[in-house]
C-alpha cells in the first residue's frame, strides 16, 4: 500500500507540475521589462494582454481607438507597418515618492484614466466600467504579476497595473471580452486572465508637424500672388520649413503690405516675404494705387535711438537762401514714436515736406542743399520706460534720390546720388566745414536738359546693413524700403521756364529783385498770380509795383497783355 500511495501522490503530483506548466501564459516572443521615461526622451512599447484560455481574447494589443480604449487581436504580434501611435504607451513616473507608481501615457500625450464610478469587486454582478483618457490620467502600481501574490502561474516578463486609489481591496488593469466589445477595465483579480500584460519595445519617430500656408490678392485686378516652388495657392509643409510668398502689382498698383487674412494684423510690408512660423496661416496681399515707394524704419540698438531728425532744411539756388523748414518742437518734426526693436513700422518713416518746393529755372545746373540736426532731447515711453532720446543724426548716411522721369520711382538715370556720411559722432556728410552747430551743405546737380515741371525728391538718412559704397541703388530692391535706424523726407523740386523772362526783359518790362518791384514804362494794368492760379496782387496806372508784400515764391504777372514769370 505504502508503494501504491507512493505511485499515486507521484502521479498526483506530475498532473500538478505539467498543469503548472500549462498554465502560464506564453506570450508571443520579445517581452521585455519595461522602463520608465519622460516625453522628452520616450520609450515606447506595445502592450498586449495575457489571457490564458479564450481564442478571441488571446494576444489581443492595446489599443487607443479615437476616444476608446480597446485591444485589437495580432496572432503573431503588431507587423511593423501597422504600429501606428494608437498603439504606443509608455510609462511616466507619478513622482509621488514610491518608484514603481506610474501613469500609462498613449503617444497622443494622454494617459489612462479610472472614472469615479469604476468599480473592480467580484459579486452577483460585474461592473465593467470602461476607462477613459485625459490629460491628468490616474496613478498605477506597476509590479509583476507573480508579485502580487494571487497565482504562481505566472509568466516571465509579465506584469500587472494596479489602479492605487482604488478604495477596495484591488482593482488591476483588464482587458474586457467581446460581450464588452474588447474594452479595457479594473478588475479585482485573474493577473494572467487579461489582468497582466506584456511590453514589447516599439521603434517610433514623431511625423514633423505640419503647417499649411495660402496666398491671396486682395484684388485681382491690382496684382497678383504667388509661393515660390509651387503653382498652387496653398502648400502644407513642415512646420519648421520655411515658405517664400511674392506679390507683384499689375500696371498703376504697387504692393503696400501682407495681411493675416480676416484680420487687419500687418504681416510684412516686403512683397517678398519669407514666413518662418510654424503655425498655418492665410496671408492676404495688399495693393494700392501706384505712387511713390511706402518705406519702413526699424531700429535694431535701443529705443532711445530714434531721434534722428532734421532740423531745419533750406537750398541756396541762383545765389538765394530759401528756408524748406524749420523744427522747433516735437510736434514740428512731427516725431512719430517707434514702438518695437526689430519691427519695421511704416509709421513716420517718411515726411512729407511738399508743401513748400525748391524753386529753380530751366537755366540752372545745380542749387545747394542745406540742412541741421534737430538738437533737442526727445521723451519717450513705451508703456513701461521712459526713454531719453538724444539727436543722433550723426550716426547715420545719407543718400539721395530725385525722380527725373516721373514714373514715381527712383531708379532711372541720374535718379541716385552718391551717398555722403560716415555714420560716426564726427560725420560730416561729405562738408569739410559742416558741424553740428552750423549744419551741413551738398551740392546737387540737375541732369542736361531737364525740363520744367514738377520732381520728386527723396532725402534718407539710415545705418545700412550690410554696408557697401553702392548701397543707395539697393534701398529699393535688396533692403526691401526698409530704414535702418533712420528716416526720409520728401520734397518737390519745380522747376520753371525762362524764356518769358527773357523775352519781356527784351522789352523793357522786368522783375527788380533788389528792389522788388515790377517795373515798365508803363503799365495800364498789372495783375499777379501765384502757381496755383490765384491772384494774389492788382495794380495799374504805374510805371513801378511793389511785391515786397508776397511771400517768397515764384509768380506770373500779367502786364497789359504781356506775361512774365518771376522768383521773389
Amino acid at each position: 500500500m505504502k508503494k501504491n500511495l507512493f505511485l499515486s501522490l507521484l502521479f498526483v503530483t506530475g498532473l500538478f507540475v505539467a498543469n503548472e506548466a500549462k498554465a502560464a501564459v506564453t506570450p508571443i516572443a520579445g517581452a521585455v521589462d519595461p522602463e520608465v521615461s519622460t516625453a522628452d526622451s520616450p520609450k515606447w512599447y506595445t502592450m498586449m494582454s495575457s489571457h490564458l484560455t479564450d481564442n478571441t481574447r488571446q494576444n489581443r494589443f492595446l489599443k487607443l481607438d479615437g476616444t476608446t480604449l480597446k485591444t485589437e487581436q495580432f496572432a503573431t504580434g503588431i507587423p511593423a507597418d501597422q504600429v501606428t501611435e494608437a498603439f504606443l504607451w509608455r510609462l511616466e513616473s507619478a513622482n509621488d515618492g514610491t518608484d514603481s507608481h506610474v501613469y500609462l501615457v498613449n503617444c497622443n500625450g494622454q494617459r489612462v484614466f479610472v472614472p469615479s464610478t469604476a468599480t473592480a469587486e467580484d459579486g452577483s454582478t460585474y461592473i465593467n466600467t470602461p476607462l477613459e483618457m485625459n490629460e491628468t490620467g490616474s496613478v498605477w502600481d506597476l509590479t509583476t504579476s507573480l508579485a502580487t501574490g494571487i497565482t504562481t502561474d505566472c509568466a516571465d516578463k509579465q506584469y500587472a497595473l494596479r489602479f492605487v486609489n482604488y478604495s477596495g481591496a484591488r482593482a488591476f488593469m483588464n482587458a474586457m471580452d467581446g460581450g464588452t466589445n474588447f474594452g479595457i477595465t479594473i478588475y479585482a483579480a485573474g493577473v494572467h486572465q487579461a489582468s497582466g500584460w506584456f511590453f514589447y519595445p516599439a521603434e517610433y519617430t514623431a511625423p514633423a508637424a505640419t503647417k499649411t500656408v495660402a496666398v491671396a490678392s486682395s484684388d485681382n485686378e491690382k496684382g497678383s500672388v504667388a509661393i515660390e516652388g509651387s503653382e498652387e495657392s496653398s502648400i502644407e509643409v513642415t512646420a519648421t520649413d520655411s515658405v517664400v510668398v511674392k506679390a507683384t502689382a499689375a500696371e498703376g498698383f504697387m504692393f503696400s503690405r501682407w495681411l493675416e487674412q480676416t484680420t487687419d494684423s500687418v504681416v510684412s510690408y516686403r512683397h517678398t516675404y519669407t514666413y518662418k512660423g510654424s503655425e498655418s496661416i492665410n496671408l492676404v496681399a495688399e495693393f494700392v494705387e501706384k505712387g511713390y515707394p511706402i518705406m519702413t524704419r526699424f531700429y535694431v540698438v535701443d529705443l532711445d535711438q530714434q531721434n534722428r531728425y532734421l532740423g531745419s532744411a533750406s537750398y541756396i539756388a541762383g545765389g538765394e537762401t530759401h528756408e524748406l523748414f524749420t523744427c522747433q518742437t516735437e510736434s514740428d518734426l512731427p516725431f512719430t514714436a517707434y514702438k518695437t526693436l526689430h519691427i519695421p513700422q511704416v509709421e513716420g518713416a517718411v515726411i512729407d515736406k511738399t508743401k513748400t518746393p525748391i524753386e529753380l529755372t530751366e537755366d540752372m545746373t545745380s542749387f545747394i542743399l542745406k540742412f541741421t540736426q534737430y538738437n533737442s532731447n526727445i521723451t519717450y515711453n513705451n508703456g513701461k520706460t521712459d526713454f531719453v532720446c538724444q539727436p543722433e543724426l550723426v550716426w547715420t548716411r545719407q543718400a539721395l534720390y530725385i525722380d527725373w522721369n516721373n514714373d514715381m520711382n527712383f531708379e532711372g538715370a541720374n535718379e541716385i546720388y552718391e551717398s555722403v556720411g560716415d555714420n560716426s559722432a564726427s560725420n560730416n556728410f561729405g562738408d569739410p566745414n559742416g558741424s553740428i552747430p552750423e549744419g551741413w551743405q551738398r551740392t546737387i546737380n540737375i541732369p542736361q536738359g531737364t525740363k520744367a515741371g514738377t520732381y520728386r525728391m527723396r532725402l534718407v538718412h539710415m545705418a545700412p546693413n550690410p554696408y557697401t559704397e553702392n548701397w543707395p541703388s539697393k534701398l529699393f530692391t535688396e533692403f526691401y524700403n526698409e530704414l535702418r535706424n533712420g528716416i526720409a523726407y520728401d520734397f518737390d523740386i519745380h522747376i520753371s521756364e525762362v524764356s518769358g523772362i527773357n523775352a519781356v526783359a527784351a522789352e523793357a518790362i522786368y522783375y527788380d529783385a533788389q528792389a522788388q518791384t515790377l517795373v515798365a514804362p508803363h503799365m495800364e494794368r498789372v495783375v499777379v498770380y501765384n502757381l496755383a492760379g490765384q491772384a494774389v496782387l492788382q495794380a495799374g496806372d504805374a510805371s513801378e509795383v511793389s511785391v515786397a508784400s508776397l511771400a517768397r515764391g515764384v509768380y506770373i504777372a500779367h502786364i497789359d497783355g504781356k506775361v512774365i514769370k518771376f522768383m521773389k
